[in-house]
C-alpha cells in the first residue's frame, strides 16, 4: 500500500489492534509503516519519535498523526488521530458502565484486586526504566529525588514542574562557552502552536466564565488539559497527576485508581484514555454537576478525550517540520529534561502510592513482584499480566 492509498481502515485497524501502551505501538508502527511499506526511511521514523518524545503528550498517538501528516497532509493526520483513538474510547465507555453495574460484586471486585496488584508491577517497572533515560546526570538525579519526596509530602505537580524547568532554562552548566541561538524553525512552529492552542484554552476558559472554576465540567477539562500539557515523561507522567487530582476532586479514590490504569492499558490506543475512564465514572455518579446516569457518562468520557487529544494532535502538526532538522536548542532541551525528571519522580510516586494502598497484600505483593519482573525481562505483554491478575485474584475470592 502505498501513501496515496491509505485509508481510514488503515487506521481503524491499527486503533482497534494497538494493546499494550506506547512501547508496542511504536514498534507496531515501525514494522507497518517503514519495514514492509516503505512509506518513510527509518532515520524519518526516528527523528519523528524524538519530536513526539520532545513534546507533551501521547508519543504514539502523536506519531501516527505525524506519520499521516507526512504520508497524506494534515486533514488525514486529524482522520488518523480520531481513528486511533475512538475504538479506545468506545471501550472505556463500556468498561466504564460494565464498572459502576457490577464492580461492587465480590467476584468482580476479586478480578479488580488481582489486576490492580499487576499494574502495581507494570508501572514500578515503567518508573524505573524512565529514571534510567531521564535522570541521566546528578542535577536530574537529585530531581526526580526530591520530586518523589514531594510529591508523597503533597507538594503539587505543577510548582515542581515549573521550578525544574526554571533551574533548567537558567542554570547553565559552567563548561558551557556559548549558548546556541534558537532555530528560526523552531521559533515559527512554537509560534504557530500557541496560535492553534488557543481555540481549546478559549473553550476551557469560556466553560469556566459559564460554570465558575468550582464545577465538576471545569475541573474535569482543567485536569486533562494540565496532565496532557506536563506528560513530558509519557502517559504514566499525566496519569500520576490525574491520580492526584482525581482523588482530591473525589471522582476516584487513591486506593481505586488502579482500575482507570486497568482499562487504560486492557483497551487499544493510548493510554491516557485511562482520564476518559475517569471522568465517565465520576459522570455517571452525579459528581460532574451533570445529570447522573447515562448523560453525565457520556459527558465524562468525552471531555478528558476533547482536551487530552486535540492539544496533543495541534502540538504535533505545529512542530512536524522540525523532525526535519531536530530539536536543537540547548536551553529548551534542558528545562524539558528537568521536567522529565520531575515526571520519573512522579511516575515513581505514582507506583508507590498505589502499593502503599493496596487492599490485600497477602495476594497484591506476589502478584506485583511477579508482574514486574515478567514486565522488566519483557516476558509477556501487559494485557497478559493483567488478565493473569484478573484470575488470580478472581480465584482467590472465590
Amino acid at each position: 500500500m502505498s501513501p496515496p492509498e491509505i485509508t481510514w481502515k488503515f487506521w481503524l485497524r491499527l486503533g482497534s489492534t494497538s494493546f499494550g501502551g506506547p512501547g508496542p505501538q511504536i514498534a507496531e508502527l515501525e514494522r507497518r509503516c517503514v519495514e514492509p511499506a516503505g512509506w518513510l526511511s527509518r532515520e524519518q521514523f526516528l527523528r519523528a519519535l524524538g519530536l513526539c518524545m520532545f513534546l507533551p503528550g501521547p508519543e504514539a498517538q502523536q506519531l501516527v498523526a505525524w506519520i499521516a501528516w507526512r504520508t497524506a497532509g494534515w486533514r488525514t493526520a486529524v482522520l488518523a488521530s480520531l481513528l486511533f483513538i475512538f475504538p479506545g474510547l468506545l471501550g472505556c465507555g463500556l468498561l466504564a458502565g460494565a464498572y459502576v453495574a457490577w464492580g461492587d460484586l465480590a467476584l468482580v471486585k476479586g478480578a479488580l484486586l488481582g489486576a490492580r496488584a499487576a499494574i502495581i508491577g507494570i508501572v514500578l517497572v515503567a518508573a524505573t526504566r524512565l529514571l534510567m533515560t531521564a535522570a541521566t546526570d546528578v542535577p536530574r538525579r537529585w530531581t526526580a529525588g526530591l520530586a518523589l519526596v514531594g510529591l508523597l509530602a503533597g507538594v503539587p505537580f505543577l510548582l515542581l514542574a515549573l521550578l525544574a524547568g526554571l533551574y533548567g532554562w537558567y542554570v547553565r552548566p559552567a563548561d558551557e562557552a556559548e549558548i546556541p541561538p534558537i532555530s528560526d524553525r523552531l521559533k515559527v512552529a512554537t509560534r504557530l502552536a500557541g496560535l492553534r492552542l488557543l481555540p481549546i484554552v478559549g473553550l476551557f476558559f469560556l466553560l469556566w466564565a459559564c460554570f465558575g472554576h468550582a464545577h465538576g465540567v471545569v475541573r474535569l477539562a482543567e485536569v486533562s488539559l494540565l496532565a496532557v500539557m506536563l506528560s513530558f515523561g509519557g502517559a504514566y507522567a499525566a496519569l500520576g497527576y490525574w491520580r492526584l487530582r482525581a482523588d482530591a476532586h473525589g471522582w476516584l479514590s487513591d486506593a481505586k485508581f488502579g482500575n482507570a490504569l486497568i482499562v487504560g492499558e486492557a483497551t487499544p490506543g493510548p493510554l491516557l484514555l485511562a482520564g476518559s475512564f475517569v471522568g465517565a465514572v465520576a459522570g455517571w455518579h452525579g459528581q460532574l454537576g451533570v445529570a447522573p446516569g447515562w448523560l453525565g457518562g457520556v459527558v465524562g468520557l468525552l471531555l478528558p478525550a476533547l482536551f487530552t487529544f486535540v492539544p496533543s494532535t495541534v502540538l504535533v502538526l505545529s512542530f512536524a517540520e522540525v523532525a526535519e532538522e531536530g530539536v536543537g536548542d540547548r536551553q529548551l532541551h534542558d528545562a524539558i529534561g528537568m521536567v522529565a525528571a520531575v515526571a520519573a519522580g512522579g511516575v515513581l510516586s505514582l507506583g508507590l502510592g498505589l502499593a502503599m494502598r493496596m487492599d490485600n497484600f497477602v495476594l497484591g505483593v506476589p502478584l506485583a513482584v511477579l508482574a514486574g519482573w515478567a514486565a522488566f525481562g519483557r516476558k509477556l505483554g501487559t494485557p497478559a499480566l493483567i488478565g493473569m491478575g484478573a484470575v488470580a485474584g478472581f480465584f482467590f475470592v472465590r
